[in-house]
């Protein structure tokens, strides 16, 4: 849950802090304060040690701590405060079975060995969850936090809290719908360069497929077929052979052969022969007869296939094969396996692209209804962001009026950008014009002290849901002095009633203004000390602010003067009798 989302959710709260308790923090060996509602004031000579107490505060809001801040000579500091809550607002953080009571106790720990932690109710959290919670209930707003909160990517944030609960809810809405269209942009590019990449890698893969559909492949075929062809390659050669030698012997239908040449030949020598020839011609039968049936049982025994079945058959391997072979180099494998799982994954390629189309379709339209929503929350925001830009650039040129800038006009510009974001399709820029001058961006033309006002008349501007429980202020009154001095300590007051104010500071008339006022010192080598002021101590330090004097009759009298008129304008409540009555003896 954000930061205003839960502001708007509890609604404004007793948020104070009741005490801080301070060990070994810069300068600071020991001290406690004890606070309440309304503006407290912290003063102190220059040097005295108030940079500690600041510093003190910062670490409770959750800033990053150093080795540096721990005392001299010490290994562990700690700052620790008590916070009045109404029950169960913190409870969304930190589960505990005190949830019931109404304070609430917040600790950090900074150890010289780096073991540093962070505790609320004597629970341990991460940093990151106390800075969280922290932020909400105390901020420091110095000479640099105005740099910071004026800056053009903050500015926008600031005019929203003036829309209320309804920016939140359409920055919620614009959030969500903006988060669902990039989500589907992002997908539908996803599924874009994916196609890209399975249309170029399977660019042929459907004819590729076709064409392999009938090999009826195995992962080792390749070898097989390779082997297979060597096989019938020797084979077909021994069996030309095998026909040519015994076409030689046979002859052909047409032809003599060896063996009628043999037989003819044979005859025409037992002709030759004179006398008895019967044992002749039984050895020439005889051998005849052997040499046929030695014909005959070769012509049997290569009676396999045929060198024309031979033939084809090897053709078709050869054709299968070269068919393999070009197939495999068209989807850029090298072995049939390989080749195989080419053809696994382009089937898959074509059944996503298939798939796909439909769903690219479904997301394009679906992509055109987020922006057109889109489109449509951020021109309702800027709608209501025109008119709080006129609402608070109003309050806050009536607060100005009240701290002496009433030639300056503060006004909100709220400029169109051609791009929707997350957050609207706006550029915010605070500007100022004095006089007859052209208005300028804040954080460019304001002075220190103009730009400590305006801080403030933003603070006071703002819906109450936006402050903390508690504002810490480090001497913004720098680069003011006399009536603008004056007036801003009356602003400060009136801001102290919607949320409790610490201001540290070294103006006088200011410090006058406080319903409770602190004293910072330190005596030579001794540790920085914290005290309560009230009566003629505080008398002292108000002339001492005025004159560096504490003793002079004249500073001191001012200084009555200051602390009475106050109490007749809501500031201080002074007693009548200053000796004797303490000005922060109780609490609101």
């Amino acid at each position: 849950m954000g930061t205003w989302d839960r502001f708007f959710r509890e609604g404004v709260t007793d948020r104070v802090i009741e005490e801080i308790t301070i060990r070994n923090v810069g300068g600071v060996a020991s001290a406690s304060l004890k606070l309440n509602s309304g503006l407290t004031v912290i003063t102190g000579e220059s040097g005295a040690g108030k940079s500690s107490i600041v510093r003190s505060l910062e670490l409770l809001a959750g800033k990053r701590s150093q080795a540096s801040f721990l005392r001299s000579g010490e290994d562990e500091a700690v700052v620790e405060a008590v916070f009045r809550e109404e029950p169960g607002n913190w409870t969304d953080t930190v589960q505990d079975e005190s949830k019931d009571d109404p304070f609430f106790f917040a600790r950090r720990v900074l150890s010289r060995n780096g073991r540093n932690r962070t505790f609320f109710q004597e629970r341990q959290v991460p940093l990151s969850s106390f800075a969280s919670v922290m932020n909400d209930k105390i901020r420091i707003q110095s000479q640099f936090a105005q740099i910071d909160l004026l800056d053009p990517s903050r500015q926008r944030e600031i005019l929203d809290f003036c829309g209320g609960g309804e920016s939140s809810a359409l920055l919620d809405a614009l959030a969500g719908t903006f988060s669902e269209a990039v989500e589907c942009e992002r997908s539908l590019r996803t599924a874009k360069k994916k196609e890209q990449e399975l249309k170029t890698r399977f660019r042929d893969g459907d004819a590729i497929l076709a064409a392999a559909k009938g090999l009826k492949l195995t992962p080792e075929c390749d070898r097989e077929w390779e082997r297979e062809l060597d096989e019938l390659s020797l084979q077909l050669a021994i069996t030309r052979k095998t026909r040519d030698n015994l076409l030689q012997i046979t002859g052909g239908a047409s032809e003599q052969g060896l063996l009628d040449a043999i037989e003819s030949t044979g005859l025409e020598l037992l002709k030759a022969i004179p006398g008895e020839k019967a044992e002749l011609q039984r050895l020439f039968n005889e051998g005849l007869e052997s040499f046929q049936m030695f014909i005959k049982e070769i012509s049997m025994q290569t009676g396999g296939l045929s060198v024309e079945e031979l033939e084809a058959k090897l053709e078709s391997l050869e054709k299968k094969t070269g068919l393999l072979r070009k197939l495999m180099r068209a989807a850029g494998t090298f072995s049939a396996s390989a080749f195989m799982e080419w053809c696994r994954e382009a089937r898959e390629a074509s059944e996503w692209l298939r798939q796909q189309e439909a769903l690219s379709a479904s997301l394009e339209e679906k992509g055109r209804k987020l922006r057109k929503e889109a489109g449509r929350l951020a021109a309702e925001l800027r709608s209501l962001r025109l008119r709080s830009a006129r609402a608070l650039a109003e309050r806050v040129n009536s607060h100005l009026s009240g701290l002496a800038m009433e030639d300056s006009r503060f006004s909100v510009q709220v400029t169109p950008l051609e791009k929707i974001r997350n957050t609207g399709a706006d550029e915010v820029l605070f500007t100022i014009a004095a006089g007859d001058n052209k208005a300028a961006p804040v954080n460019r033309t304001a002075s220190g002290g103009e730009l400590s006002r305006i801080l403030l008349a933003l603070q006071l501007s703002l819906p109450d849901v936006s402050l903390p429980g508690t504002l810490v202020f480090d001497e913004v009154e720098a680069g003011l002095g006399g009536k603008a001095a004056l007036l801003a300590g009356y602003k400060l007051l009136e801001l102290s009633g919607k949320c409790q104010v610490i201001l540290v500071t070294h103006e006088a008339t200011i410090a006058a203004l406080a319903q409770y006022h602190f004293m910072v010192r330190k005596r030579g080598e001794s540790p920085v000390e914290v005290t309560p002021l009230s009566g003629e101590d505080r008398v002292a330090e108000i002339a001492r602010m005025l004159s560096g004097d504490a003793s002079l009759r004249e500073a001191r009298e001012h200084a009555r003067k200051l602390l009475f008129s106050q109490r007749e304008k809501g500031g201080a409540p002074v007693p009548d009798n200053l000796e004797i009555h303490p000005v922060s003896g109780g609490k609101n």
